[in-house]
């Protein structure tokens, strides 16, 4: 099944899944297999990473409420270069958060923690429990 999300007339994601339960009524989703294609909107911090792709085995949430999980192995890759792993994320609106491993490596850095959470709009990311990897300092590159 193929799905896509309007904003003010402008194309803000696409996606498939497998299957797709949603609650209209409710805005509950239940979907499996599901992979996204976020388009930020230009001059947002989300931008700087270009399209991301979002994937993962199962997914959760309430559209109106903006909640919602991934689980059975998340992954994000961005069209700047960027891809992240974990098995499970929660979003809320406004972060994203994981309380399990998270991978990460992309232009400048490869890292690994036991936990995340970061602002949904891209503008910043932690990580936490136990950090460890490589950052390369903007200005060596």
């Amino acid at each position: 099944m193929a799905f896509a999300r309007l904003s003010e007339g402008r194309l803000v994601a696409r996606g498939t899944a497998e299957h797709l339960d949603y609650r209209r009524a409710g805005g509950r989703l239940v979907a499996s297999q599901g992979d996204v294609t976020i388009l930020p909107e230009p001059g947002s911090d989300l931008a700087t990473y270009g399209e991301l792709k979002v994937s993962a085995p199962h997914i959760e949430g309430e559209v109106g409420n903006r909640r919602g999980d991934g689980t059975g192995g998340v992954r994000l890759d961005t069209s700047r270069g960027d891809r992240a792993e974990s098995d499970a994320v929660h979003y809320d609106g406004s972060t994203v958060r994981s309380d399990t491993r998270v991978v990460a490596r992309g232009p400048g850095y490869d890292v690994e923690s036991h936990g995340m959470i970061a602002q949904s709009d891209g503008s910043a990311v932690r990580l936490t429990k136990g950090v460890q990897g490589k950052l390369e300092l903007e200005g060596s590159r």
